[in-house]
């Protein structure tokens, strides 16, 4: 998204994930740390002073989204009186592993890209059943009920509105859709083709880009813009031989920060080599010898980060972690 700098002025959301998708590995993982570890606190402040260089005249609204997960849920049990009646379904894995009533309905989708960056169409997440199959499923087991949907967060409405679609075509009725927070344009192009209840739990007002922090850190769980390609099923994420998807993170040298952030560039080089020495403290202490081949196997959300025209000359499983991070810090020296 751009913006020029005269019409700079709004909120920019920074939202803080990191810790939570983490746990996403225990208790495979010993080594894990645990939510509240000293490192995740120094890395949002220093992410927070980055971006507030970067964008001066901005507001930056930090959101801790495990937080915000556990505001949608109530939000969610003041609705429902009667599971029987009415099912609860997410797109957000991390609110469905949240509540045990929550049934685990859950939509695992994820936009996906283009060996340039740019978007191709909505597809699974790394690790699952094609969409087609997924929307079935869930109609199997809905079975009937009408449907809460639930999503931390909405830039464009577009996601929103191609899931409300597919859910329709199945006769499923999305009565009423949870968003954790959400810019007045998407609130807008909702209202345009949902007419149920619409509940924004943080609401924004011009919201002019979002980041999540989970994005600027490789080898995270959904770090990064998903390759995909078309396939019969639709679209899917691009496979390695081993079986392993690839992503491109936000920052350099993989990503397009400056463009995919709405950052400066200067900004962009900066904020690009604290998420590197961050990578770095945190791998270092969560596994100095592990390979990002037996990262990868533990853990099928995670994807093998490339750069932006990189994509015919994968990175060996075999490396270690550290040391391709290390190399990769190296190249913004």
């Amino acid at each position: 998204m751009h913006s020029t700098k005269s019409d700079r002025h709004g909120t920019y959301v920074v939202t803080y994930d990191v810790a939570s998708r983490l746990q996403a590995f225990r208790p495979k993982t010993p080594a894990i740390l645990r939510s509240n570890d000293q490192l995740f606190q120094r890395f949002h402040l220093s992410l927070y002073q980055k971006i507030q260089q970067a964008l001066p005249d901005i507001t930056i609204d930090t959101i801790e989204m495990s937080e915000l997960r556990r505001k949608i849920w109530e939000q969610v049990e003041s609705r429902i009186i009667d599971l029987g009646q009415q099912a609860v379904l997410s797109t957000c894995p991390e609110i469905a592993d949240l509540n045990p009533k929550s049934e685990g309905l859950l939509l695992n989708i994820n936009r996906l890209f283009n060996t340039d960056g740019q978007l191709i169409g909505h597809g699974p997440r790394p690790g699952f059943e094609s969409l087609e199959k997924q929307y079935d499923e869930l109609a199997k087991r809905i079975a009937g009920r009408s449907v809460v949907l639930i999503e931390d967060g909405a830039f464009s409405g577009g996601t929103l509105r191609y899931v409300l679609q597919e859910l329709n075509s199945r006769g499923v009725t999305v009565t009423a859709i949870i968003i954790g927070f959400c810019c007045t344009r998407a609130k807008f192009v909702l209202g345009n083709f949902f007419k149920g209840e619409l509940v924004i739990v943080h609401p924004i007002e011009n919201l002019l880009d979002w980041i999540p922090d989970h994005d600027l850190i490789p080898f995270i769980p959904n770090c990064g813009r998903v390759l995909g390609e078309v396939s019969t099923h639709g679209f899917m994420p691009v496979r390695s031989v081993e079986g392993f998807s690839y992503a491109y993170p936000y920052i350099l040298p993989f990503g397009k920060i400056e463009e995919w952030a709405s950052l400066p560039i200067e900004g962009a080089q900066d904020l690009s080599r604290l998420c590197l020495d961050v990578s770095i403290e945190l791998f270092g202490r969560v596994g100095p010898k592990m390979t990002i081949g037996e990262l990868l196997k533990l853990n099928p959300r995670v994807s093998m980060p490339i750069e932006i025209g990189s994509h015919n000359r994968p990175v060996n499983p075999n490396v270690e972690i550290l040391r391709f991070l290390e190399k990769v810090r190296k190249k913004l020296s």
